[in-house]
């Protein structure tokens, strides 16, 4: 199978069908780009975070490129924390980070309100951006925005170090930070929902890596599950959820949020994530993406979509061949190329196991 198959249908034909349970042509295709692509027009991060027309012109050019099967824009965790008052410092040329929480001390909390999407910090920004991309290329491609999750942006509100640590110290006040996050979260969705575009959840502090089974129920499940069913009721389906690291313990806890789709980490092992949880929710994962999609051959990232493919391809609730998290910076574009085309190859439909055999 050296040749690559051309597409036959459009991304947003593609993933119509797909989440319809209608013939599809090839396994979709997600990844986690945004100012990781920045090169492809020539700018620097720090640039693309301040303007709306570069993030349009930065997604578009890497649509255009290579065909993926989602396009869009998002505040993430870190707009959402600068929105609600915390400080970011931005690198020339590298991801933002928070330089000065909001919420430094706790008897400062009630001077803190949700967010207008329209007004506050950048989200009008990430907006206007929403709109150029769907403009331009949302009638080929789902365009959809992905924010942070509650636990994960309340963190950045008030410095995840302090945040960690009050959990036991101060919980009553970080569930009325989570109220708080959660009511500006969805305040962003609305407007986002309202521009007919799609929204995903990111939630990476809220890792098995770092929180207890019991924490997790306790301050992140309920936040992401008041999302959901807030999108669910909005739009009549939920929207993907993506957790950092080991998820391994609260995959039937991140399955009861509603998601339809649980995006999984590259230290996953799909297969054991398709015979716990595959019967209740569409998995999408894990190409490893320093080791094998960043510095990896060729030869290596073909094995590698092989292999996700061999161990979850037949996953009751759907399968979508995926980044195990975000695209890194310094990623040549031929890599990525060489991953969607892996795609189009060992992915054709009707599957043939025996194309991704061990």
């Amino acid at each position: 199978m050296n040749a690559v198959p051309r597409d036959e249908m459009t991304p947003k034909e593609r993933m119509s069908a797909f989440a319809a349970g209608r013939k599809i042509d090839r396994i979709p295709c997600s990844s986690f780009g945004g100012e990781t692509a920045c090169h492809l027009i020539g700018t620097t991060i720090s640039q693309y975070r301040h303007s709306a027309k570069l993030m349009a012109e930065v997604e578009i050019a890497a649509y255009q490129k290579y065909h993926h099967d989602g396009a869009g824009v998002g505040p993430g965790f870190l707009a959402l924390a600068e929105a609600m008052g915390s400080t970011l410092k931005y690198p020339e040329d590298n991801i933002p980070f928070i330089a000065d929480p909001a919420l430094k001390n706790w008897t400062d909390f009630d001077k803190l309100s949700p967010c207008d999407p329209h007004k506050d910090g950048k989200l009008p920004m990430y907006l206007e951006a929403l709109s150029m991309i769907k403009d331009a290329i949302g009638e080929e491609v789902p365009v959809s925005s992905g924010v942070g999750g509650p636990f994960t942006t309340a963190g950045l509100v008030r410095g995840t170090e302090n945040f960690l640590k009050d959990l036991r110290r101060n919980p009553e006040m970080v569930q009325r930070l989570l109220h708080l996050v959660t009511e500006t979260t969805m305040r962003y969705m609305d407007a986002v929902i309202d521009m007919g575009c799609n929204v995903s959840i990111g939630d990476p502090t809220a890792s098995g890596s770092l929180l207890s089974v019991k924490q997790f129920r306790e301050f992140a499940k309920p936040y992401l599950k008041i999302l959901e069913d807030h999108v669910i009721e909005r739009t009549g389906k939920g929207c993907s959820l993506h957790i950092c690291g080991d998820s391994t313990p609260i995959w039937a806890d991140m399955a009861d949020t509603g998601a339809p789709t649980l995006s999984l980490d590259n230290v996953i092992d799909l297969a054991e994530a398709k015979k716990v949880v595959g019967h209740r929710t569409c998995i999408s994962g894990n190409v490893k993406p320093v080791e094998t999609l960043m510095k990896g051959s060729h030869e290596q990232i073909e094995a590698e979509v092989k292999e996700c493919l061999r161990k979850a391809w037949d996953n009751p609730k759907g399968f979508v061949l995926a980044i195990g998290c975000q695209i890194p910076l310094g990623t040549p574009p031929e890599n990525f190329i060489c991953f969607m085309n892996a795609a189009r190859k060992y992915g054709r439909y009707p599957l043939n196991p025996e194309n991704f055999a061990e």
